[in-house]
Protein backbone atom coordinates (compact mmCIF):
# COMPACT_ATOMS: atom_id res chain seq x y z
CA UNK A 1 0.00 0.00 0.00
CA UNK A 2 1.54 3.19 -1.14
CA UNK A 3 2.57 5.60 1.89
CA UNK A 4 0.26 8.76 2.33
CA UNK A 5 2.74 12.44 2.37
CA UNK A 6 2.00 14.54 4.67
CA UNK A 7 2.84 18.16 4.70
CA UNK A 8 4.71 19.30 7.39
CA UNK A 9 3.40 21.84 8.96
CA UNK A 10 4.97 25.44 8.22
CA UNK A 11 6.91 27.02 10.96
CA UNK A 12 6.11 30.08 12.92
CA UNK A 13 7.69 32.59 10.74
CA UNK A 14 10.75 34.55 12.35
CA UNK A 15 9.03 37.83 12.06
CA UNK A 16 5.37 37.07 13.54
CA UNK A 17 7.35 36.21 16.40
CA UNK A 18 9.51 39.11 16.32
CA UNK A 19 6.22 41.31 16.26
CA UNK A 20 4.59 39.47 19.12
CA UNK A 21 4.74 40.36 22.89
CA UNK A 22 7.49 38.32 24.42
CA UNK A 23 4.50 36.69 26.66
CA UNK A 24 1.13 36.60 25.21
CA UNK A 25 -1.91 36.89 27.69
CA UNK A 26 -5.26 34.66 26.79
CA UNK A 27 -8.04 34.35 28.30
CA UNK A 28 -10.14 31.67 27.18
CA UNK A 29 -14.14 32.21 28.07
CA UNK A 30 -15.41 28.09 27.82
CA UNK A 31 -18.60 26.39 28.10
CA UNK A 32 -18.86 23.07 30.06
CA UNK A 33 -17.99 21.01 27.43
CA UNK A 34 -14.86 22.84 26.83
CA UNK A 35 -15.27 23.04 23.01
CA UNK A 36 -12.15 23.80 21.84
CA UNK A 37 -10.22 23.57 25.40
CA UNK A 38 -7.79 20.91 23.57
CA UNK A 39 -6.35 23.69 21.48
CA UNK A 40 -6.47 26.36 23.94
CA UNK A 41 -4.34 23.67 26.37
CA UNK A 42 -1.75 23.38 22.77
CA UNK A 43 -1.86 26.47 22.50
CA UNK A 44 -0.12 26.72 25.51
CA UNK A 45 3.01 24.00 25.37
CA UNK A 46 3.69 24.38 21.41
CA UNK A 47 3.33 27.96 20.02
CA UNK A 48 7.07 29.07 20.90
CA UNK A 49 6.04 31.53 22.25
CA UNK A 50 5.38 32.23 26.46
CA UNK A 51 1.66 31.87 26.22
CA UNK A 52 -0.37 32.79 29.96
CA UNK A 53 -4.00 31.16 29.80
CA UNK A 54 -6.50 31.76 32.00
CA UNK A 55 -9.67 29.84 31.72
CA UNK A 56 -13.14 30.99 32.86
CA UNK A 57 -16.15 28.67 32.56
CA UNK A 58 -19.26 31.14 31.21
CA UNK A 59 -20.02 33.87 29.37
CA UNK A 60 -21.34 36.12 32.40
CA UNK A 61 -17.91 34.97 34.60
CA UNK A 62 -16.06 36.18 31.13
CA UNK A 63 -17.46 39.48 30.83
CA UNK A 64 -17.00 40.65 34.19
CA UNK A 65 -13.50 39.21 34.03
CA UNK A 66 -12.76 41.13 30.78
CA UNK A 67 -14.25 44.25 33.03
CA UNK A 68 -11.21 44.07 35.39
CA UNK A 69 -8.07 43.22 33.31
CA UNK A 70 -6.84 43.63 29.82
CA UNK A 71 -5.20 40.67 27.61
CA UNK A 72 -3.73 40.40 24.37
CA UNK A 73 -6.16 38.13 23.27
CA UNK A 74 -9.69 36.12 23.83
CA UNK A 75 -10.64 32.30 22.95
CA UNK A 76 -14.36 31.56 23.31
CA UNK A 77 -16.04 28.64 22.91
CA UNK A 78 -18.97 28.49 20.58
CA UNK A 79 -22.00 25.63 21.83
CA UNK A 80 -25.57 25.81 20.80
CA UNK A 81 -28.06 26.28 23.58
CA UNK A 82 -24.86 26.55 26.00
CA UNK A 83 -22.22 29.37 24.96
CA UNK A 84 -23.49 31.44 22.29
CA UNK A 85 -19.66 32.73 21.37
CA UNK A 86 -21.23 35.50 18.77
CA UNK A 87 -23.68 36.99 21.18
CA UNK A 88 -20.40 37.54 23.99
CA UNK A 89 -18.71 38.76 21.18
CA UNK A 90 -21.00 41.27 20.38
CA UNK A 91 -21.30 42.30 23.72
CA UNK A 92 -17.68 42.55 24.34
CA UNK A 93 -17.40 45.07 21.41
CA UNK A 94 -20.19 46.76 22.40
CA UNK A 95 -17.98 47.37 25.89
CA UNK A 96 -14.87 48.57 23.77
CA UNK A 97 -13.33 45.49 24.32
CA UNK A 98 -9.74 45.54 21.76
CA UNK A 99 -8.44 42.80 22.35
CA UNK A 100 -8.00 39.99 19.33
CA UNK A 101 -11.35 37.77 19.49
CA UNK A 102 -10.93 33.87 18.06
CA UNK A 103 -13.92 31.82 18.29
CA UNK A 104 -13.89 28.00 18.64
CA UNK A 105 -16.57 25.91 17.56
CA UNK A 106 -17.56 21.99 16.40
CA UNK A 107 -19.47 23.47 12.88
CA UNK A 108 -17.78 24.25 9.95
CA UNK A 109 -16.50 27.91 9.09
CA UNK A 110 -18.78 27.64 6.21
CA UNK A 111 -21.36 27.56 8.92
CA UNK A 112 -20.06 29.91 11.38
CA UNK A 113 -17.36 32.49 10.08
CA UNK A 114 -19.52 35.09 8.63
CA UNK A 115 -22.12 35.46 11.74
CA UNK A 116 -18.90 35.26 13.79
CA UNK A 117 -17.22 38.12 11.47
CA UNK A 118 -19.98 40.55 11.64
CA UNK A 119 -19.78 40.38 15.47
CA UNK A 120 -16.65 41.63 16.10
CA UNK A 121 -14.80 38.61 16.38
CA UNK A 122 -11.46 38.48 14.53
CA UNK A 123 -11.51 34.50 13.15
CA UNK A 124 -13.64 31.44 13.92
CA UNK A 125 -11.83 28.27 13.98
CA UNK A 126 -13.53 24.89 13.82
CA UNK A 127 -11.67 22.46 16.48
CA UNK A 128 -12.20 19.14 14.08
CA UNK A 129 -10.37 20.77 11.76
CA UNK A 130 -7.62 23.11 12.35
CA UNK A 131 -4.55 22.91 14.39
CA UNK A 132 -2.37 23.92 17.04
CA UNK A 133 -0.01 25.38 14.65
CA UNK A 134 -2.86 27.33 12.64
CA UNK A 135 -4.68 28.74 16.00
CA UNK A 136 -1.27 30.40 16.74
CA UNK A 137 -1.27 31.39 13.12
CA UNK A 138 -4.80 33.11 13.52
CA UNK A 139 -4.10 34.69 17.16
CA UNK A 140 -1.07 36.04 16.48
CA UNK A 141 -2.11 37.90 13.33
CA UNK A 142 -5.23 39.06 15.32
CA UNK A 143 -3.07 40.36 17.78
CA UNK A 144 -0.41 42.46 15.70
CA UNK A 145 -3.46 43.82 13.58
CA UNK A 146 -4.59 45.17 16.56
CA UNK A 147 -1.39 46.63 18.46
CA UNK A 148 -1.18 47.83 14.85
CA UNK A 149 -4.68 50.28 15.47
CA UNK A 150 -4.00 50.96 18.88
CA UNK A 151 -0.40 52.64 17.13
CA UNK A 152 -2.31 54.29 14.41
CA UNK A 153 -4.66 55.44 16.96
CA UNK A 154 -2.05 57.05 19.36
CA UNK A 155 -0.18 58.49 16.09
CA UNK A 156 -3.45 60.37 14.90
CA UNK A 157 -3.79 61.15 18.27
CA UNK A 158 0.13 63.04 19.23
CA UNK A 159 -0.53 64.46 15.39
CA UNK A 160 -4.18 66.18 16.74
CA UNK A 161 -2.54 67.31 19.50
CA UNK A 162 0.39 69.06 17.78
CA UNK A 163 -2.02 70.57 15.82
CA UNK A 164 -3.70 72.02 17.99
CA UNK A 165 -0.44 73.39 19.65
CA UNK A 166 0.64 74.68 16.75
CA UNK A 167 -2.49 76.84 16.15
CA UNK A 168 -2.64 78.04 19.84
CA UNK A 169 0.92 79.34 19.56
CA UNK A 170 0.37 80.88 16.07
CA UNK A 171 -3.15 82.38 17.61
CA UNK A 172 -1.42 83.83 20.55
CA UNK A 173 1.52 84.72 18.99
CA UNK A 174 -0.77 87.15 16.42
CA UNK A 175 -2.36 88.15 19.69
CA UNK A 176 1.07 89.73 20.61
CA UNK A 177 1.54 91.19 17.13
CA UNK A 178 -1.65 92.97 17.22
CA UNK A 179 -1.22 94.16 20.26
CA UNK A 180 2.73 95.42 19.63
CA UNK A 181 1.31 97.24 16.86
CA UNK A 182 -1.50 98.65 18.80
CA UNK A 183 0.60 100.00 21.01
CA UNK A 184 3.28 101.73 18.33
CA UNK A 185 0.35 103.33 17.15
CA UNK A 186 -0.98 104.63 20.31
CA UNK A 187 2.55 105.92 21.11
CA UNK A 188 2.60 107.96 17.51
CA UNK A 189 -0.62 109.46 18.78
CA UNK A 190 0.85 110.22 21.74
CA UNK A 191 -1.95 108.25 23.67
CA UNK A 192 -1.58 105.11 26.18
CA UNK A 193 -0.68 101.71 24.98
CA UNK A 194 -3.77 99.58 24.92
CA UNK A 195 -1.03 96.64 26.21
CA UNK A 196 -1.68 99.31 29.45
CA UNK A 197 2.28 100.16 29.19
CA UNK A 198 2.18 103.73 30.48
CA UNK A 199 4.10 106.03 27.63
CA UNK A 200 7.15 108.10 28.47
CA UNK A 201 5.50 111.59 29.62
CA UNK A 202 6.15 113.86 26.82
CA UNK A 203 9.11 116.53 28.12
CA UNK A 204 7.10 120.44 28.12
CA UNK A 205 9.11 123.64 27.35
CA UNK A 206 10.32 125.47 30.03
CA UNK A 207 8.89 129.30 30.06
Amino acid sequence: MAATLRRPPRPISADILGDLPSTIRVVFISDRQRTGGWLADALVKESGRQVVLEEIAGAAAGLARLRDEAFDAILVSHERGELNAVELVAGCRAGGSEEAIVVLGNQSEQQMAASCFAAGADAYVCAHTTTTQNLFWVVARAVQRHELTRDNRRLKLAERQRLQRERDEAERLLVQQRALISDLEAIQRGDEPHSGKTAAPRRGHVH
